[in-house]
């Protein structure tokens, strides 16, 4: 009788009391409490580490451009153009009013893109390319591939590069990229002057050799900030797209230009980028140098430093941190 009724006690013993069962829960928050930061910063630097190899490659192309073409891309004319082809093929450095962003996409594995739709019209060439996400421009840590919704912008250039008048409406492709400048300074040439209702092309075009303070000393591409809370929708500095150029009337509305002279920030919830570099990375942003290096550059930067770094012939000596 001993035997079965200790044998019924431990039958009932079966399962976990209240106590245990919080304990146990209570156990695996915690551990899931410890985890989660570390899983969520090995995914952000994973997305890092892809940021930086996409400006290692933009870095290169623009290298083989300018082997090619014996200048570098250049800014382009203004920011509200079309991308520049005539009779099917697109045009090169002051015959291209596009920018940088697209003058270097032969190089980026992306020429099908650039060299404009088999058979169609100089528009339709011009408006695939402007409307066509390029996946390397697009910071994983941001946003994924996507252009931005349609709406009525008035252009300025058609593609032809002759004043066009009228309302296009077509999503356009974006990028969280920009390269360096500020009044003239910087690696990017501006080769258009006047503004959308007036001006002409002007043939001046930047090398190696007009990096007079050193490759290794000079910002070429860099993420640029913006408000991330309006990704998707109409903002100044991202709406008209990657082919966009430098708009020379004002440097406060630009697409693929940033100024060294403002000091770099995380992206916003409010406004607009400010026509400043900066990141959803936290601490600073990814750039590539003149010679091809990639760095990241805190937000905490020198002010003076950061601008020396976006002048290429200033005859400043610069040491980034």
């Amino acid at each position: 009788m001993a035997k079965s009724s200790a044998s019924s006690k431990l039958a009932r013993r079966v399962g976990f009391t209240l106590v245990e069962l919080l304990v146990v829960i209570a156990i695996i928050g915690i551990l899931v409490g410890l985890l989660l930061p570390a899983v969520q910063q090995a995914r952000e630097a994973a997305r890092r580490m892809q940021c930086v190899n996409q400006l290692k490659q933009m870095g290169l192309a623009w290298h083989n451009h300018t082997d090619t073409y014996n200048a570098f891309p250049t800014a382009g004319y203004v920011d509200r153009t079309f991308v520049s082809y005539e009779n099917g093929r697109p045009g090169a450095l002051d015959k291209q009013a596009a920018g940088w962003a697209f003058q270097i996409l032969p190089f980026l594995e992306a020429g099908n893109i650039h060299s404009g739709q088999p058979g169609g019209t100089d528009i339709e060439s011009a408006k695939l390319a402007m409307q066509t996400p390029i996946p390397g421009y697009y910071c994983p840590t941001r946003r994924s591939a996507e252009a931005n919704p349609k709406n009525a912008t008035p252009w300025c250039l058609g593609p032809n590069r002759q004043a066009f008048s009228g309302l296009e409406s077509f999503a356009r492709a974006q990028t969280d990229y920009a390269a360096a400048n500020q009044d003239g300074t910087g690696v990017l040439s501006r080769n258009w002057s006047g503004s959308c209702s007036s001006g002409a092309p002007q043939r001046k075009l930047n090398t190696f050799a007009s990096v007079i303070d050193g490759t290794s000393n000079t910002l070429m591409i860099g993420e640029k900030r913006i408000n991330r809370a309006r990704i998707g929708e109409t903002q100044v500095g991202d709406n008209y797209g990657y082919t966009a150029g430098w708009d020379s009337t004002t440097d406060t509305t630009q697409e693929t230009i940033r100024r060294t002279t403002l000091n770099p920030l995380p992206d916003t919830p409010t406004g607009d980028g400010e026509n400043r570099f900066g990141s959803s990375h936290p601490g600073g942003f990814n750039s590539v140098l003149v010679d091809g290096s990639v760095r990241f550059i805190p937000f905490t930067v020198d002010l003076n430093v950061f601008r020396r770094l976006g002048d290429m012939a200033d005859g400043e000596v610069v040491e980034l941190p």
